[in-house]
């Protein structure tokens, strides 16, 4: 009884289909919850496609910018890892160059005789010390920091060296004056001896060579050698005089610049004129007899600031 009223009470829902050409109609009849069920679950299969095309356009849209971003930051990555690479090199160059300029600088001055350290060089060395070839790699090592931040240390450092160097490309312009002097007076201070040759007579006072009595002042040395043997000029200079002189026989004078003067007598023949410009070593005469002479031999002297010094002391 209960059966019979429940399915009394169920609510149907009638279907009548028509045919155009056939007279006998088709009915179906349903539930009245099918068509609802049918309807809610094409709305949401609707749905469900329209937010299953919006989400997917919206993650293929991001992935696509994703890609475009890793392609970018890739080469962007792969040009600072260039110009790390370059600015390295170059700080490093500079770094080597500021090293070897110091070195260079230093043994010149010490082969002039500049013993006094620039006290600009130093602190020039102590600050590439500190920006050596450790430090540079080792901002490139550093792989979690940004390749920004290596260029920024590494600039930094390349501008430090490049401030150095400038720097002591005025220490060096500052030094140079002081050399060229140096070895200008290098160049005019008498260091050879002039002639190859047994020295027969010494600076300072001595016996009468030709009456072997009394005693005399012998401005110079003796250099004994044979007849005709080269003499050369003990430092570079200009002829002064080349000529005949009484008891000196034929003499040359040099004047060397700085107060030096030489003089060469005795000579058998002289083969340099006043006014040549002779370099140390080059032969300005040769070895004779001339004049107040004993024997074959070159008289040799040296003048500073006026004044006759002892010879042996600049062989």
């Amino acid at each position: 009884m209960k059966k019979a009223i429940k399915l009394k009470n169920k609510k149907y829902v009638t279907f009548l289909y028509i045919p155009e050409n056939e007279s006998k109609t088709k009915t179906l009849r349903l539930a009245a919850w099918i068509p609802k069920f049918f309807v809610i679950s094409l709305a949401l299969i609707i749905t469900y496609s329209v937010l299953y095309t919006v989400t997917y356009n919206n993650l293929k849209t991001k992935h696509v910018a994703s890609l475009y971003k890793i392609e970018s930051l890739t080469a962007v990555n792969q040009f600072q890892e260039k110009e790390i690479e370059k600015l390295e090199d170059d700080a490093k160059r500079v770094q080597t160059q500021l090293c070897e300029n110091i070195a260079m600088l230093q043994e010149l001055k010490e082969a002039v005789g500049i013993n006094e350290e620039s006290k600009t060089l130093v602190v020039t060395a102590g600050a590439s010390n500190k920006v050596s070839g450790n430090s540079i790699p080792s901002i490139i090592k550093t792989c979690d920091t940004n390749y920004t931040d290596h260029i920024f240390e590494i600039k930094t450092s390349y501008v430090s060296l490049s401030k150095e160097a400038a720097s002591q490309k005025s220490d060096i312009n500052n030094s140079i004056g002081p050399i060229k002097d140096k070895l200008s007076y290098l160049k005019a201070k008498p260091s050879i001896k002039p002639v190859v040759g047994k020295i027969t007579a010494v600076y300072g006072y001595r016996k009468n060579p030709f009456t072997n009595r009394g005693s005399e002042f012998h401005k110079g040395v003796d250099i004994g050698a044979k007849i005709s043997t080269p003499v050369a000029v003990a430092a570079d200079g200009v002829v002064t005089y080349a000529g005949w002189k009484s008891g000196y026989g034929n003499m040359v004078i040099v004047s060397h610049g700085y107060g030096f003067i030489t003089v060469y007598a005795h000579n058998s023949s002289i083969t340099a004129k006043v006014g040549d410009k002779v370099k140390r070593g080059q032969i300005i005469s040769k070895v004779g007899n001339t004049g107040r002479s004993t024997a074959p031999h070159l008289h040799y002297e040296v003048k500073l600031n006026g004044k006759n010094v002892d010879p042996s002391r600049y062989f």
